[in-house]
C-alpha cells in the first residue's frame, strides 16, 4: 500500500491565529512529490493588519492578499489533502496546527481528524548535532536549495526532511520513523 503525508505551512499577517496570509500543502507518496499547493489568502476583517516584522520575514503585504479569496475557499482544496493523508507534518507543527485551529474556529469550520507530526521535533533527534534545527538549517544540511517563508516551498521542504530522515534512520514510513525515535503521533481533531 502506497505511504501518502501531507506537508503543511502558513503564514500570518500577525501574531493572531485567524491572520492566515497564506499556506501551502505538499503531497508525497512513495517517496516523491506528487502535488504541492500555494495560496495567497486575504485574512478576515480585524485580523488583516500586517506586522512590519511579519513582512520582514514573509514579504506578504496587504497589498498582496486584499484580493485574495479568505481561508473558507481555499479551505475545500487544503482540508481534503489533509484528511486523505496516512499522516500530516509541519516543521514546528505547535505553529501551524495552532493556526489551523484558530482560523477554523473563526470561520466555524469543520476539520477532518488526522494525526500529525513534527518534523523539527523528529530532525532535533535525527540529526542533534546541527547548530540548530530551524528549516532552513535542516534543508541545507540534506542539500534541499528553497526559499524559507514561502508557505509552498515551505511545505515542500519539510516533506524532503522528513523523507530524508526515514532514508537515514532505514524507516519505511513516517510512523515507523516517530515510533523508532520515541515520538508519539499527535491527532488534529
Amino acid at each position: 500500500m502506497p505511504v501518502r503525508f501531507a506537508a503543511l505551512d502558513f503564514e500570518t499577517a500577525n501574531t493572531f491565529d485567524p491572520s492566515i496570509c497564506a499556506a501551502g500543502v505538499a503531497v508525497f507518496e512513495d517517496g516523491q512529490l506528487k502535488e504541492s499547493l500555494y495560496w495567497l489568502i486575504r485574512p478576515p476583517k480585524g485580523f488583516g493588519w500586517f506586522l512590519d516584522d511579519f513582512i520582514e520575514i514573509h514579504g506578504i503585504k496587504h497589498s498582496d492578499v486584499r484580493n485574495e479569496p479568505e481561508f473558507p475557499i481555499i479551505a475545500q482544496e487544503l482540508l481534503p489533502r489533509l484528511a486523505s493523508a496516512d499522516i500530516v507534518i509541519a516543521h514546528n507543527a505547535r505553529f501551524d496546527m495552532g493556526k489551523l485551529a484558530g482560523v477554523l474556529e473563526h470561520f466555524g469550520l469543520a476539520c477532518p481528524k488526522f494525526d500529525y507530526l513534527c518534523t523539527l521535533q523528529l530532525a532535533r533527534r535525527v540529526w542533534p548535532a546541527l547548530p540548530n534545527h530551524q528549516l532552513d538549517t535542516v534543508a541545507e544540511h540534506i542539500g534541499h536549495v528553497f526559499t524559507h517563508h514561502h508557505a509552498g516551498e515551505d511545505a515542500e521542504a519539510a516533506g524532503w526532511a522528513l523523507l530524508a530522515m526515514m532514508k537515514q534512520m532505514g524507516m519505511n514510513t513516517p510512523r515507523d520513523l516517530a515510533k523508532a525515535l520515541g515520538i508519539q503521533p499527535q491527532t488534529y481533531q
